[in-house]
């Protein structure tokens, strides 16, 4: 009943932050953008994808460009457009284990066809795919943790980091498919798990940073439209993420790290993207450590300081200062920045200077 009340919520928030009179007056069915939408369905209602689908449809309308919203598969019909999507597991018609190869085929057969899309295949090509990301790391010299892209799980028993160390699943989010290995016991009862081998022929291999905190920033362009840190209460290592039960801190932001943050962003060649940093020891004055980065994120509202697990405020459910509500606003106020940033790349403005 909650989880309903909350997406009601979002829905409701939805169609408040949306002009629809500007809506009617832009849609127009011979338009050179388009939204896809590739399945509409009751899930979809209740998704992440319909949230950042109608904040890409705000910012359309706020910027005055003529657009039209194609549902359904059949997207290769289209030649010579600009298309906005949003990533999801929806393309994964198939159900492979790796999702990310049949968005990067879509993608490249819309490039072939003359289209442009946003994103772009390479940006769409760290989404939920360790091993590309590492391998963009070293090609621009990122400082990362220790960090081996290994084919062969088995054959980490034979040669292994020290103890501890973790194993990362290569198509994973969210702390899914991350495994701290503290000893021989633990690997050997991991490759020889009949599932996690099936599901992973490619694993990350890293070394384990001492921390208990991890700054997520999120930027758009070299602007960094959000930050906070998320603070494990416990004494031993574990994820950070928010589901775990840590606590955020908004308020804290490590200024003289600004630039190279933005500079390192810069140099993977992204629009936009959510950065994992932490330091070694959690010292502030060695260089920043950059785990992960995706060009697709869950931003987390600001939630009022406290001591409380920032958990609590997104699970649960508000009705004066709803987590859901707040986290609508973020993603319409993002998405206004990202296609903001798309519509300036160079040619596009006069490619689609010629009345429709």
């Amino acid at each position: 009943m909650i989880k309903i009340l909350k997406r009601c919520w979002r829905i409701a928030a939805i169609i408040r932050l949306i002009d629809w009179r500007g809506f009617f007056k832009h849609h127009h069915t011979d338009a050179r953008i388009l939204l896809w939408i590739p399945k509409m369905s009751l899930k979809y209602f209740g998704s992440d994808a319909l949230i950042w689908d109608m904040a890409t449809l705000a910012a359309l309308i706020r910027q005055k460009k003529p657009f039209k919203i194609v549902t359904g598969r059949k997207i290769g019909r289209y030649h010579r457009k600009k298309i906005f999507f949003s990533l999801s597991l929806t393309y994964n018609i198939y159900g492979f284990a790796n999702h990310t190869a049949v968005l990067e085929h879509i993608a490249t057969q819309l490039e072939r066809q003359g289209n442009r899309i946003f994103p772009s295949k390479h940006e769409l090509s760290f989404w939920e795919n360790k091993a590309r990301m590492h391998e963009a790391f070293r090609a621009a010299g990122v400082h990362e943790p220790l960090s081996q892209i290994c084919t062969n799980p088995v054959a980490l028993l034979a040669d292994h980091p020290p103890f501890p160390f973790l194993i990362k699943s290569e198509h994973s989010c969210a702390s899914q498919g991350l495994y701290k290995i503290e000893s021989t016991e633990q690997l050997i009862n991991l490759v020889k798990d009949k599932q996690f081998m099936r599901e992973n022929k490619t694993v990350i291999v890293q070394e384990l940073i001492n921390m208990r905190r991890d700054l997520r920033v999120i930027l758009v362009g070299n602007e960094v439209v959000s930050h906070y840190w998320r603070i494990n209460l416990a004494k031993e290592w574990k994820p950070t993420a928010t589901s775990k039960g840590s606590r955020v801190d908004f308020d804290n932001f490590p200024e003289k790290w600004r630039q190279h943050i933005q500079d390192t962003f810069a140099s993977l060649k992204l629009t936009t993207g959510a950065f994992d940093i932490t330091w070694q020891n959690d010292d502030l004055d060695t260089l920043p450590l950059y785990l992960e980065v995706s060009p697709f994120y869950q931003p987390n509202p600001r939630m009022k300081a406290c001591q409380k697990p920032y958990s609590n405020y997104k699970t649960g459910l508000q009705l004066k200062k709803s987590w859901d509500v707040a986290y609508v606003r973020l993603v319409f106020a993002i998405k206004e920045k990202q296609v903001a940033q798309y519509l300036k790349r160079p040619s596009f403005s006069k490619e689609l200077s010629p009345a429709i």
